[in-house]
């Protein structure tokens, strides 16, 4: 069974140095700090077939369609990553983390660098657009809708530190709302993911909890 350790926050902190050992007679409470070694690395598969498989190093992944897998743990170096006649040349160095975008129109994976969570007292906010469309995406709080990220062009990621607040994510194309994801709350030392999908109809999207996995 796949155990998630932390939200992003445990991975920050790890390659901040900044992972406490348990106090003595925690046995068992708390994962083992990754090696310092380590680099984290997820998959997001935008295609609508799947699941994905992906082998790099020691680490397997089977994402589903339109899915956002955890981080896992691979032992920093060079990798070549297969995805059926493609292969991706991996460069990953030890405490960062990666995203391999596949997308949906068969073009070749990509690898994105993740930004660290730098600041302990915000939230961490990542948008993806794997759809082949400039995209904006806003935030809607207490009823007030305003611009996050604009002109994310297809293909590329962005990041921000945010407030911890309540919020629900519209994706924006050409100016007019094109999907609004349910209500969440932005919680300070955690990141979320949010990622546009390309849709018969057009647009969709979906967010998820930054996580790492440890086995």
């Amino acid at each position: 069974m796949t155990r998630v350790v932390s939200k992003f926050v445990a991975a920050c902190l790890v390659g901040a140095g900044l992972w406490a050992a348990p106090a003595a007679g925690e046995g068992g409470l708390y994962d083992a700090p990754p090696p310092p070694d380590a680099a984290f690395l997820r998959v997001l598969n935008a295609g609508s077939g799947g699941p994905l498989e992906l082998n790099v190093a020691e680490a397997a992944f089977a994402v589903g369609a339109g899915a956002l897998s955890p981080y896992a743990f691979v032992t920093n170096g060079s990798y070549d990553a297969s995805l059926a006649s493609v292969s991706l040349p991996l460069s990953l160095q030890a405490q960062k983390y990666y995203t391999i975008i596949v997308p949906a129109d068969g073009a070749a994976p990509k690898l994105v660098e993740d930004a660290p969570l730098a600041n302990p007292a915000r939230a961490g906010l990542y948008f993806y657009n794997a759809t082949g469309r400039p995209l904006q995406l806003d935030a809607k709080v207490n009823g007030k809708q305003a611009a996050i990220f604009k002109d994310v062009a297809p293909g590329e990621s962005a990041f921000r530190e945010v407030n911890p607040f309540e919020v629900a994510f519209i994706v924006v194309d050409a100016g007019a709302p094109a999907f609004e994801l349910p209500a969440t709350a932005m919680v300070r030392q955690q990141g979320m993911s949010v990622v546009a999908l390309p849709a018969a109809d057009g647009v969709t999207a979906i967010q998820s909890v930054n996580a790492v996995q440890t086995d």
